[in-house]
């Protein structure tokens, strides 16, 4: 019986230092990105929003459209405020221009804008 208690006393200590520790630990960074619009014309500003989970205040996020296998930087960037962020952004190309938010390793996934 004594083995039954400390079998049981071991693996109760375990579970609940392991849940102690899940529930202290830190959320992983992450970014959203939407877009204002799913179609705009060439030339028109489209507005880039997004949510920034255990991302610091101030912290620079910016915007990368795909251009074949490569995700190219654009010029803008917007700070973290708030856990949130804003940006505006014109393209160039006519077509459906796939864009994702980054700050350092965090990346989103991506939203797709067609461009007339």
């Amino acid at each position: 019986m004594n083995v039954r208690i400390a079998t049981v006393s071991a693996v109760s200590a375990v579970l609940l230092a392991t849940g102690a520790t899940a529930a202290v630990a830190a959320p992983a960074p992450a970014l959203t990105v939407k877009a204002s619009a799913a179609h705009v014309r060439l030339g028109d500003v489209v507005t880039f929003t997004g949510r920034a989970t255990g991302i610091k205040d101030g912290s620079k996020v910016t915007l990368q459209v795909k251009d074949g296998r490569k995700w190219l930087a654009l010029p803008g960037t917007a700070k973290v405020k708030k856990g949130a962020y804003k940006l505006g952004e014109k393209f160039d190309d006519k077509g459906a221009q796939v864009v994702r938010a980054k700050d350092g390793r965090s990346v989103s996934e991506p939203v797709s804008v067609e461009v007339r």
